[in-house]
């Protein structure tokens, strides 16, 4: 099973995809490429990432199960299943789940911040180190925590 999509179709089953983490939150690699980062994220409250910034990325989610607010610069966008919302470099954001749990497809470009998800992070001293290594800046705390 490959995610890498330069130059070669495929296809990958549903549950397929390298299993990466974030805290408890499940992440499918679904595609790795220089241009496209595509991630399927299981995530519930409490595993958010801080507020950040990406120096390099744009980032794009499609929200398939659950309810989440968005939060990018000083905008709360609130997202129900079928949302599909985007966060441009350069401005600081992240999301809140409000359900249980949130199932979406992170979409980054260009690639290589999925890779994040790699290191696993289980901490926030982790998580911390794992951004700060992809170029993006934790500029203040998630908002619950604010």
């Amino acid at each position: 099973m490959t995610t890498q999509v330069e130059g070669s179709p495929y296809a990958l089953a549903a549950g397929d995809g390298e299993q990466l983490s974030w805290f408890d939150a499940a992440m499918t690699l679904k595609a790795s490429d220089p241009a496209l980062g595509v991630i399927e994220c299981t995530i519930g409250a409490g595993d958010e990432p801080p507020l950040h910034v990406h120096a390099n990325e744009d980032e794009w989610f499609y929200l398939l199960e659950g309810a989440v607010a968005f939060h990018c610069g000083d905008a709360t966008m609130r997202g129900e299943i079928g949302s599909f919302v985007h966060f441009p470099r350069g401005i600081p954001h992240t999301f809140t789940v409000e359900s249980g749990t949130a199932r979406f497809l992170l979409i980054n470009t260009p690639g290589g911040f999925e890779r994040v998800f790699a290191l696993a992070p289980k901490t926030v001293e982790e998580a911390l180190a794992a951004l700060n290594q992809y170029d993006c800046e934790v500029v203040g705390p998630h908002p619950r925590n604010a």
